[in-house]
This record gives C-alpha cells, sequence and structure tokens, in this order.
C-alpha cells in the first residue's frame, strides 16, 4: 500500500537517512552511558593515635596518597560517528539506485553499533584491568585505550578523620 507521501522522488532514501541519523543519536547516547566509570584506592589508614599508617601498617609521618581514576567517553568516538554518518550521506548521494542507497545507510548502522561496542567494551576491560596498587609505588602511568575512552586519573592525600 503507498501512502501520499510515497509519492515524492526519493522517499524511501530520506526515511532511510532519517533511520541512520536517529541511530546514530542512540549509538552517541548508548555509548555516553556505558562510558562512565571510577574506582579509588587510599593505601593504609589511621592508628588509634589519629596518625597515619602506610599499607603495611607501619606508622608514617606524611599522609598517605589516595588515587582515584574516572573513565568517561571520548570526543573521537563521536567525531567518528559524525564522520560514518556523512560518508554514508556522501554515497547515498553517489547510489546508482534506491536499494544500493540503503545498503550503504544499512551499512552505516552496522558500522555505528559496532564501533560502540568495540570502544565500551575495550574501554571497560582496559580500565577494570588497572591496577590501583601499582600507583603506590611512587612511579606511574596510565596507558589509556586511546581513542575509544579517557581515563582521568587524580592523586590526593589521605585527609584525617
Amino acid at each position: 500500500m503507498e501512502t501520499a507521501a510515497s509519492a515524492l522522488p526519493g522517499a524511501v532514501v530520506i526515511a532511510g537517512i532519517r533511520r541512520t541519523l536517529i541511530w546514530m543519536v542512540v549509538a552517541g547516547v548508548v555509548y555516553s552511558a556505558f562510558m562512565t566509570g571510577s574506582k579509588s584506592y587510599c593505601p593504609g589508614g589511621y592508628d588509634g593515635s589519629g596518625g597515619f599508617v602506610d599499607s603495611e601498617g607501619r606508622s608514617v609521618d606524611q599522609a598517605p596518597v589516595c588515587v582515584s581514576m574516572a573513565l568517561q567517553s571520548n570526543v573521537l568516538v563521536y567525531v567518528a560517528l559524525a564522520a560514518i554518518f556523512l560518508i554514508a550521506l556522501g554515497r547515498v548521494t553517489k547510489a546508482a539506485d534506491e536499494r544500493a542507497a540503503l545498503r550503504t545507510l544499512e551499512r552505516a548502522m552496522y558500522g555505528a553499533g559496532v564501533l560502540v561496542v568495540i570502544a565500551v567494551v575495550v574501554s571497560q576491560v582496559w580500565f577494570q584491568s588497572i591496577d590501583l596498587e601499582q600507583f603506590t609505588s611512587g612511579s606511574w602511568s596510565v596507558v589509556s585505550p586511546f581513542p575509544l575512552g579517557i581515563i582521568d586519573v587524580s592523586t590526593t592525600p589521605m585527609t584525617t578523620p
């Protein structure tokens, strides 16, 4: 059954473009929602007299350093989603027929979905595998799954209770 809107030449392709754009926006929202995480570690604590102890229970004069890490989304993934959409749109304008145009849009949606799934899985696994206890040795670095996610590291001395 044809509707009045389908009388417009290319209406099927326009509907496919709209569906692809909505898919890209949803993929960006899903990426934002699942690209959050945080963890922290404070070696040591307090002794009975209100002083500090290190992670092995020895009294120390200075407060132990607490490490906090936060995983967040990277703007480059959003740029990649936009690039996938714009490249697909450019190919749609050069497509030989509606079928080829719709196939291009469908591939763009699959590509965006795969990008988001890979970005979330790799970033979350990478983030969870970081051992925070390694930061107590005095020298430390974080290799993040760039450009899939950003890991923000902050250190603060433990405060008195």
